[in-house]
């Protein structure tokens, strides 16, 4: 059973967009604290093209600017970011930097809301969990409880997404009992989507019978409130549900129902593609390999057209290779396996699962030398014209580079890793470390320090070293040397020359060696986000540990986590 990646995910885009996060227009006027969003929303309404709605904006933000109305400056920069796609990262950092630190209800937490939704648009989905936490905490903080709910419903998706389905499972539940409990919040569409992102998650968690539930209350739900849209998607899960339950039969019935229902409200032909490669895979279930193969090659010609691809249907070149390799038609082979590889790329550049890639089915070099040999087959009985060739050997050059360089790359990174346990080993076992007392004193007659005072702030720097004190404050050259009782210039010279380097990455590596100590032995620990490992160890933020420990050991701390959970 083929569950990488899920349905949710084509649909993920037009969910979290459309909520600003969802349900922009359900109820939340209600929420302003100010009448100029009501009143500027309903004037930009008025104007018939999106340029004079701009022009409008744009008015209202210099009148807003000469009356220094920091509110209406930002429902200004809010509706322009929606409106100009371009600059909607420059319209969001203005509107948080004119509301950080005030207690509007809305901001700042609309702006990272915007950065967030064009990080995952931008395929970043860890940038974008981690502005939707920072939104999440403005709305908390600010008292707006649905803006704060629907930011855990995006990161729930994105939970989801990302196959942590019981975290995301929590949040679907939790949402669905908010909605339930404030009758005046809940809107048809966010509830029905609620209903449905729980689906999605139960099915491809092997939960089939709490997917069947949410499918049947989500249809009813859909058909009561003339949801068309939604309820199209709930009868193909209803299919792609009787798929997973072997019941193939049925599970043709809802996807060809769902199929026409998705043509009427939804001109995306991906939507459709999703349709034909679970009927595609129910016949060939059946054992109708034929028919099967007529749908699978519908997705193929949708892929080609539109290259917007969903990852799950890049499966489907599994089935037609096998098929043309089964009537040895050559051509028809090398066709497809091009296809797959291009599509592979551009599903490299938008997914989530970057390492998810070719390999999963194939050995690149193994695919390689098939394409290899089913050319020199073709070219005995047919010639080639001499570009086809000369670009066929282009891209296998490029193919091999490619390979050559991940697979350096991967080697060089577990041969640091492996470094840095063995490193971790010595350290722990008591042998002598860089920064210790008898591996620096004997430079001590390179700066003009009188040697008593040279070996007084090495023996002090060397208990700051063992007291790890590093992970627990933030420190400058002034305080640090107030601290260890000398003056800063004596201790900017001991450290330069003593340490082989300047007082900043003196300190960094002193956190990333204890880092590398506590992640090895505190399991707990590499559960954390990077963010929060950061702080344990005394990093400001996550952006400056990861730098400071690439620096210090080659690899990053991300990395460093996943090598050791594989262990």
């Amino acid at each position: 059973m083929i569950k990488k990646y899920t349905f949710l995910g084509y649909l993920l885009i037009l969910f979290v967009y459309a909520n600003q996060v969802y349900g922009q227009n359900e109820k939340e006027d209600k929420n302003q604290n100010d009448l100029g969003y009501t009143q500027l929303k309903a004037l930009i309404a008025n104007q018939k093209t999106d340029s004079l709605k701009v022009k409008t904006l744009q008015s209202y933000l210099s009148e807003s600017k000469s009356r220094a109305d920091t509110l209406g400056m930002a429902n200004a920069y809010f509706f322009l970011a929606n409106l100009i796609k371009e600059a909607k990262l420059q319209y969001a950092d203005s509107l948080i930097e004119i509301t950080k630190g005030k207690k509007y209800i809305n901001y700042p937490a609309r702006g990272y809301l915007l950065q967030g939704n064009t990080q995952y648009e931008l395929g970043k989905y860890k940038e974008a969990l981690e502005l939707y936490l920072i939104a999440s905490e403005a709305a908390k903080k600010n008292g707006n409880e649905l803006q704060y709910r629907k930011l855990r419903f995006n990161i729930g998706l994105l939970k989801n997404t990302a196959g942590d389905r019981n975290e995301a499972q929590i949040i679907f539940l939790e949402h669905l009992d908010f909605l339930e409990k404030n009758p005046n919040l809940k809107g048809p569409n966010s509830y029905n989507k609620t209903l449905f992102a729980l689906t999605d998650s139960y099915i491809y968690d092997d939960k089939f019978n709490l997917a069947g539930d949410y499918i049947n209350k989500g249809i009813q739900e859909t058909l009561r409130t003339e949801d068309l849209e939604v309820y199209s998607h709930f009868v193909v899960y209803s299919g792609m549900h009787q798929y997973f339950s072997k019941n193939y039969t049925q599970a043709i019935d809802s996807l060809n129902k769902g199929k026409e229902l998705i043509k009427k409200v939804d001109d995306i032909e991906t939507r459709t593609a999703i349709c034909d490669y679970y009927l595609g895979r129910s016949y060939r279930a059946l054992g109708s390999i034929e028919i099967s193969l007529q749908y699978f090659k519908n997705v193929d010609h949708t892929l080609k057209e539109t290259e917007d691809i969903i990852p799950e249907l890049i499966d489907t070149y599994d089935y037609l290779i096998a098929d043309a390799k089964s009537k040895k038609d050559l051509e028809q082979q090398i066709e497809y396996i091009n296809t797959l590889l291009r599509l592979d790329s551009i599903r490299h550049a938008n997914q989530i699962y970057l390492t998810k890639n070719i390999n999963e089915r194939y050995d690149t070099a193994e695919l390689v030398a098939e394409k290899e040999k089913l050319i020199d087959e073709l070219q005995e009985k047919t010639f080639l014209k001499e570009e086809t060739i000369a670009i066929l050997i282009l891209f296998l050059i490029t193919l091999v580079i490619l390979v050559i360089y991940f697979f350096y790359r991967s080697h060089a990174n577990k041969r640091r890793f492996l470094n840095l346990l063995e490193e971790q080993k010595n350290k722990d076992q008591g042998q002598p470390e860089f920064n210790t007392i008898s591996n620096t004193i004997s430079k001590k007659e390179e700066i003009d320090i009188p040697e008593e005072v040279i070996a007084t702030v090495l023996k002090k720097l060397h208990g700051f070293e063992e007291s790890v004190r590093f992970s627990k404050k933030q420190y400058t050259l002034n305080s640090l040397a107030k601290e260890l009782q000398t003056n800063s210039a004596y201790l900017s010279k001991i450290i330069n020359v003593h340490k082989n380097m300047n007082f900043a990455n003196y300190l960094n590596n002193l956190r990333v060696d204890f880092a590398v100590g506590e992640l090895t032995t505190d399991k707990a620990l590499r559960s954390y986000t990077i963010k929060a490992i950061a702080e344990e160890v005394g990093f400001k933020n996550a952006q400056s540990f990861s730098s400071a420990f690439h620096k210090r050991t080659g690899i990053y701390p991300s990395y460093f986590i996943k090598q050791l959970n594989n262990g």
